[in-house]
């Protein structure tokens, strides 16, 4: 009972800064970019008011994400301050508390923090993107997004000789209608090219895909043998279907973890290294866990004493934190795109960084 009565005392001295943090961190981040973005699409489009206001939700969870660590932050620093200031931190420990023990209500708050952005950036971050760039599309082009691709390449490659299993080439490809048009094949054996298919079009029919009105030829050394015409011809050769082709022509930030993962498959069987998308991917875990990492480096900030400053010292300590994590942030990210670093490292690498300042912190917390 003793445990559970200062669990959730301590858990209520968080909430309210945490919201407070939130709120505070989104606001900013409205007014200094997505209100700019708004106002240019209603100044040149005239959109609606309605269709403005949706714009403005569904720019919202890519931002909750990136302040859930920050109001985690601002939180815990506030709140043991608060505690450590008014002496209760010293009325706990004289019931018998550690310090540590104190500590165990903001880290599970930053552990929950971290699983619920977690659950947003997978689940609602992709969609929300995804539904602002069609609505963005349709204002400025007067009609929907169509989910048509030109001159579309497609090259996977045999993990085992690194060499193509397949080229595929098509003029126009049509998701929706599941269709090509201009269609050239060419298949390989052994990393060897053995064959030649053209053909007018190309429907996905019953899982698989069928050509129409085309050519087929061998391919022998510098020379291609014609084999026969055909009005219709089913390929064997494993080619993903429209759905999946659909989504290499989505942005990364509108494809959830799965589906950035098949992205980067199907890149690096093209033989593309994909630095980017694998930092991204990364990334889509590393900074929603940054709540846990935050709370874990600023318990022992908020229990340090101090004599005046109170909650604009917090705020202060809470912005040059942040502030020095998206700077780390950022030059990982550049490095791990660029391929200078592994890409898990150019994710994960201000987390590694905040995770051991805050443990040697709370090392030298003592009990």
């Amino acid at each position: 009972m003793k445990i559970s009565i200062y669990f959730k005392y301590i858990l209520r001295e968080l909430i309210q800064p945490f919201i407070f943090g939130i709120a505070a961190f989104t606001a900013i981040f409205v007014g200094t970019d997505v209100i700019f973005q708004l106002t240019d699409l209603y100044t040149q489009f005239d959109i609606s008011l309605l269709r403005l206001g949706e714009l403005f939700l569904l720019s919202l969870p890519q931002i909750i994400v990136y302040t859930f660590p920050m109001g985690s932050l601002l939180a815990t620093i506030l709140a043991y301050s608060r505690l450590n200031g008014d002496g209760e931190i010293t009325a706990f420990r004289a019931g018998g508390f550690s310090i540590r023990k104190l500590l165990v209500p903001a880290l599970i708050m930053g552990l929950v923090v971290s699983l619920g952005a977690i659950a947003i950036n997978e689940y609602v971050v992709p969609q929300a993107n995804y539904r602002y760039s069609l609505l963005e599309h349709e204002f400025e082009h007067g009609e929907q997004r169509p989910r048509t691709q030109y001159d579309l390449f497609l090259t996977p490659l045999d993990s085992s000789t690194n060499r193509p299993d397949f080229i595929l080439y098509t003029r126009r490809f049509d998701a929706d209608e599941g269709e090509m048009e201009s269609v050239v094949l060419q298949e390989f054996n052994g990393g060897r090219p053995t064959t030649l298919i053209e053909a007018e079009r190309a429907i996905w029919e019953q899982d698989n895909w069928h050509f129409y009105d085309g050519h087929l030829f061998r391919l022998a050394r510098d020379e291609r043998v014609p084999q026969m015409s055909f009005s219709e011809y089913i390929v064997r050769t494993a080619i993903d279907e429209p759905e999946e082709i659909a989504r290499l022509d989505r942005d990364v930030d509108e494809m959830n973890m799965r589906e950035l993962g098949h992205y980067i498959t199907r890149l690096r069987a093209e033989g593309q290294e994909a630095f980017e998308e694998r930092v991204l991917w990364h990334q889509q875990l590393s900074i929603p866990f940054a709540s846990f990492i935050f709370v874990l480096l600023a318990a022992p900030l908020g229990l340090k004493p101090r004599r005046e400053g109170g909650s604009a010292t917090g705020m202060g300590l809470s912005v040059i934190i942040i502030f020095i994590y998206y700077g780390v942030m950022t030059l990982g990210d550049a490095l791990g795109s660029q391929g200078t670093i592994p890409p898990w490292l150019g994710a994960w690498g201000q987390n590694i960084i905040f995770l051991l300042a805050g443990m040697v912190l709370l090392y030298r917390l003592g009990e």
